[in-house]
């Protein structure tokens, strides 16, 4: 029974090293591990009535104090990362995108240099489309002094969402982005979800060109706290492994979403170490954990 796990493992996982596709930037030549707060804390803005829940500064450093405290850092989760809703809902007199001043009161810059302080990394969201999926600006007509903000603030990773664009646009836009952040010369991990949107709209990726444009992407729905979630992706990933199995590697990941997120809903406390582990190891990609707050003692051992 253990091989056939083990058997299972290595299909999902689908790692092959002697290829090379990714972009030439130097980073994520393991799976990036760390925290990402949608699952758990998607939108909440209301600071003034659920502060501890909000999307805010002080969200991202406690949660970049409990992946230090809790030991996670020590285990490679350095990544915290902000999705959406952590903008103004306007530009600058500049046209450069800014965070929520009462949310984020010392900026993204500010809250960048305290997670390097932790020996941490901060991870960012941002749409290629008009706007991001939650209604703030998009980065359409800005990509370029986008990449270069995000570089100026110290942030680690980005995320490029698809909402409100052409889904046409986007064997073009991506690797627009890519280029715009090499530029920067700052090392920064792309997460993109191009394929992803790509699939949703009957077009077949092409993986090839994905791999060579972005370090991370996503090839399905979005994570959510049911096990029919769960199992979805995992099925997905099985039964379209040739698609984007030869493309995985070194620098440039398979991105099922989020693993931890289920610590909350249907208490991974109780699943064996094991299947936690398998839950992990068929990712192909990052891992991030979605909730630091109620996470149980035992959720460490898996590494």
């Amino acid at each position: 029974m253990a091989a056939s796990w083990l058997v299972i493992v290595a299909i999902l996982l689908g790692i092959q090293y002697c290829k090379t596709f990714a972009l030439n930037n130097g980073v994520a030549l393991t799976p990036p591990m760390g925290w990402l707060a949608w699952e758990r804390f998607a939108c909440d803005t209301s600071c003034t009535s659920d502060p501890q829940n909000c999307i805010s500064e002080q969200l991202f450093l406690d949660m970049g104090k409990k992946l230090v405290d809790l030991g996670f850092k020590d285990l490679g989760y350095e990544y915290v990362n902000i999705d959406d809703c952590w903008m103004s809902k306007e530009r600058d007199s500049s046209n450069r995108l800014q965070a929520d001043p009462d949310r984020f009161p010392n900026g993204i810059k500010s809250l960048a240099d305290q997670l390097h302080s932790m020996d941490l990394k901060l991870g960012i969201y941002a749409d290629y489309g008009s706007h991001t999926c939650a209604g703030y600006p998009g980065s359409i007509d800005h990509m370029e002094l986008d990449a270069q903000t995000f570089a100026e603030w110290g942030v680690d990773m980005l995320k490029l969402d698809g909402c409100n664009s052409r889904v046409a646009d986007m064997k073009t836009a991506y690797p627009q982005m890519s280029q715009y952040l090499n530029k920067t010369g700052r090392p920064i991990v792309f997460s993109c979800s191009w394929p992803d949107y790509e699939r949703a709209s009957g077009i077949n990726p092409d993986y090839k060109m994905v791999a060579e444009n972005c370090n991370l992407w996503r090839n399905y729905n979005d994570i959510s706290d049911s096990w029919d979630s769960v199992l979805g992706i995992i099925n997905y990933y099985s039964s379209h492994q040739n698609d984007f199995q030869p493309y995985a590697g070194p620098g440039h990941w398979n991105d099922p979403d989020m693993v931890l997120y289920i610590v909350d809903y249907v208490n991974i406390c109780h699943i064996t170490a094991d299947n936690r582990r398998f839950l992990f190891k068929q990712n192909t990609g990052k891992v991030t954990v979605c909730n630091m707050v109620h996470i149980c003692s035992t959720t460490a051992d898996v590494h």
